[in-house]
């Protein structure tokens, strides 16, 4: 209830004072100029009541512009009013509220109430205004209507609030139309006609064998990360990120796409490679293009978050080649790839044999390890 009391009495506030000023057209009996008016309040919601509170607040009020344009709220509006005698009365319907209120003038004075019921977050709160106003003089120099003194300088910060508000509000809704349109058009790519299915993404003789050799040039690449997600109606698009890896035939993905899942099948191919991976309520799926000096990956995961709730994930790397690798990305003898299976040498010939021949002949046998 705390967080709505002041964006419901300062509405309450901006339609009080522009019914005030309405009706002052009309003919009723009430002194041109500067007004101090008081308001009494009390609320409840869910069974819940609050204390009274009491606040004041000072405005000028003229025949000639009796409703000040700048205060005019637009997600509500008057549709029933009446000016009998001195006696004001309106009815008031909001996008979430209704009221209505009462306000009879004497000259000098005024009392008056207002009623009104809104709905927040599924709870309803009822608020009762006691009014009352007093004529204080003639308008400050130079101002012929609006709030004066530090009612002014509350509206002016209220209406910056408003404003700020408004621009964040149009700034999510931005982000989030932007964040659906990626999650939409971020699509993996299908696996390449004729690709080799193998384990995790070193090098294998195999697959060198049946598809030819990666088409991606060893090296130092600079990549692009773009990355949003989803959950349910809720859509984030991350800041994009850039950086600097080495990639090779044994290192061909970069690990922003790998995020440190294991892998369960990976299909290569000589343009492409793709993986795909479940575990548990989890499932992943990306793929890579390669063009030689340049490459384009996307990486999609659906995770179950339980309650039928589901969480999207898509991220894009784009990357292009800048020079020479800083470290040693090429084929090696053993090691352990990215599925966290470990890596035998012998598809590339058996490393203790190798060991061996090394020994036996050191000159030739890395001349022969290096093929020179």
């Amino acid at each position: 209830m705390k967080n709505i009391v002041p964006r419901t009495f300062a509405l309450v506030v901006i339609i009080l004072l522009c019914e005030a000023g309405t009706a002052h057209s009309a003919g009723v009996d009430m002194k041109e100029g500067e007004w101090e008016i008081s308001y009494e309040t009390s609320m409840s919601m869910g069974g819940m009541s609050m204390p009274p509170s009491a606040s004041k607040s000072t405005y000028c009020l003229t025949r000639e512009d009796p409703v000040p344009k700048s205060e005019k709220d637009k997600e509500c509006r008057i549709v029933k009013k009446k000016v009998t005698g001195n006696k004001v009365s309106w009815r008031m319907e909001c996008k979430k509220a209704e009221g209505e209120g009462e306000i009879s003038y004497r000259g000098t004075t005024y009392t008056g109430f207002f009623k009104m019921k809104m709905v927040e977050d599924g709870q309803t709160m009822t608020m009762n205004t006691k009014l009352a106003g007093k004529y204080l003089g003639p308008c400050p120099k130079g101002q012929k209507s609006g709030p004066t003194g530090e009612t002014a300088k509350q509206v002016a910060v209220a209406n910056e609030a408003v404003a700020k508000g408004k621009k964040q509000q149009a700034d999510m809704e931005a982000q989030q139309r932007k964040a659906e349109a990626f999650l939409k058009s971020t699509a993996v790519p299908a696996d390449e006609s004729g690709a080799c299915e193998q384990n995790g993404f070193l090098w294998t003789s195999k697959c060198d064998e049946k598809v030819g050799k990666l088409n991606l040039q060893d090296g130092e690449y600079e990549i692009t990360v773009e990355e949003a997600s989803r959950f349910g109606p809720n859509a984030t698009l991350s800041e994009v990120k850039r950086k600097t890896v080495s990639l090779g035939e044994n290192e061909p993905v970069p690990q922003d796409l790998l995020s440190g899942q294991p892998t369960e099948t990976v299909k290569r191919g000589k343009n492409r490679i793709t993986w795909s991976a479940s575990r548990g309520g989890m499932k992943t799926m990306g793929g890579v293009t390669y063009r030689g000096a340049s490459f384009e990956g996307v990486v999609r995961t659906e995770t179950d978050a339980g309650s039928g709730g589901k969480m999207l994930q898509a991220k894009k790397v784009i990357g292009t080649r800048i020079g020479e690798a800083k470290r040693a990305v090429g084929r090696p003898v053993s090691g352990r790839d990215y599925s966290g299976r470990a890596y035998s040498a012998k598809e590339g010939g058996d490393s203790s044999t190798d060991a061996k021949k090394i020994l036996k002949n050191p000159v030739k046998g890395i001349r022969n390890l290096f093929g020179f």
